[in-house]
């Protein structure tokens, strides 16, 4: 018995073997660092992006000097003022230091609109072009050698399994259901 299932699984893997000589998966790559190093567009919106970035780098550098002196002269001259101006000044410090945190969490804000703005646009276009030579070239999938970890930047969706893996989970892990 054992020894006919052997020869199925033998046969089996002929057939499989043979049908996946029978069709051709074109593969692609792109090295998406260096597409977006030559092309001009990308290297504008970064500049763009950058010199924001280095504008609000130094402002907030200059926000917090200027509170760590106004700190530093607070504990010079704390031995010289009354409760009051002290709790008058420990509290326009601490004012500031808010102010600061709030300016920050807005340059965050600022910072991911502008690349939004900017960045977004152009990569839409560089995945749109990907994808077209994807489909023009009868490419399965198209990876990314630029990226840390290969990344599939535009697959043909016949080849996404993602719902096939969902159901087949819901079926071995459905409570009370399966087998």
């Amino acid at each position: 018995m054992s020894v006919n299932r052997l020869g199925m699984a033998a046969a089996l893997s002929l057939l499989f073997a043979a049908s996946l000589d029978a069709q051709t998966i074109r593969i692609g790559y792109i090295n998406s660092q260096e597409v977006l190093a030559q092309y001009p567009p990308a290297q504008d919106a970064l500049d763009r992006l950058r010199d924001a970035e280095t504008g609000w780098t130094n402002e907030l550098q200059l926000l917090r000097s200027d509170l760590d002196q106004a700190i530093a002269e607070f504990r010079q001259q704390q031995g010289t003022m009354t409760p009051e101006a002290l709790q008058a000044r420990d509290g326009e410090l601490t004012a500031r230091a808010r102010a600061i945190e709030a300016r920050q969490g807005q340059i965050q804000e600022e910072s991911q609109q502008l690349q939004d703005e900017l960045v977004r646009p152009i990569m839409d276009q560089i995945s749109a072009v990907i994808e077209e030579i994807r489909v023009e070239g009868n490419y399965a999938i198209i990876l990314d050698a630029g990226a840390p970890v290969q990344v599939i930047l535009a697959a043909d969706e016949s080849l996404n399994l993602t719902q096939e893996v969902l159901t087949k989970l819901e079926e071995k892990g459905a409570p009370g259901g399966g087998r």
